[in-house]
């Protein structure tokens, strides 16, 4: 009589407990199903950002790129392209590059240097066996990027400096247009940046908001 009385008691208290902790039973597990199924849409909504700015990124540089090898190549081939204001110009290439065009192709050369330390890959993507390294030279241009910091904001802003310090030696007009870089603060998850959500954005981040994505 005792044992069926101790068995009602607990199975009373199995269905109490189970009433009482309904609640966080159903907060963990719709709160587990929510974070994996945030997790894999955020994957796939950041790598889509991420190449979208990567590409408006590469495309500012690669401009830069193309203008600095095009006037190092016409000034090398031809001494009289462009000449200074004081009539050096071409003369003070045939002289050693003295003058302008010495300076102008000095410029082109640093700014070359500029973009080509610029990273090509993202270091803080793990190598996995599913996803190795293409080459042996981006292997170890990964391994060295992971070793050494690199500054993207500085760099950027470097190469954009060089730029305009060109464009004023050739007497042209910079490009106005420039990518928009985000940086992110280490360890907040969220980015650093004083300007305003980018509008314009189409596809599967379209509403998303800029400024809280780190990539």
């Amino acid at each position: 009589m005792d044992v069926d009385s101790d068995h009602r008691t607990n199975g009373e208290d199995d269905v109490l407990d189970e009433i009482t902790n309904m609640e966080s039973k159903f907060y963990q597990q719709g709160y587990q199903d929510g974070f994996d199924h945030g997790k894999l849409h955020g994957l796939f909504e950041g790598r889509e950002l991420g190449k979208e700015k990567a590409w408006e990124l590469w495309e500012e540089v690669g401009f830069y790129q193309g203008l600095a090898e095009t006037y190092i190549t016409l000034l090398n081939n031809n001494e009289e392209l462009i000449k200074g204001k004081d009539g050096i110009g071409g003369a003070g290439l045939g002289g050693g590059r003295k003058g302008k065009d010495a300076r102008i192709i000095n410029h082109a050369q640093i700014l070359l240097g500029l973009i080509d330390s610029f990273p090509t890959i993202n270091p803080s993507q793990p190598q996995s066996s599913s996803n190795p390294p293409t080459s042996t030279s981006e292997s170890v241009l990964s391994s060295g990027l992971e070793s050494k910091e690199i500054d993207l904001s500085n760099l950027i802003s470097n190469i954009r400096s060089r730029y305009k310090l060109l464009c004023s030696s050739l007497n042209i007009k910079p490009r106005l247009q420039t990518a928009q870089f985000i940086e992110a603060i280490p360890g907040s998850g969220a980015s650093n940046i004083t300007s305003e959500v980018q509008e314009g954005i189409e596809g599967p981040v379209k509403g998303v908001d800029t400024r809280q994505l780190r990539f």
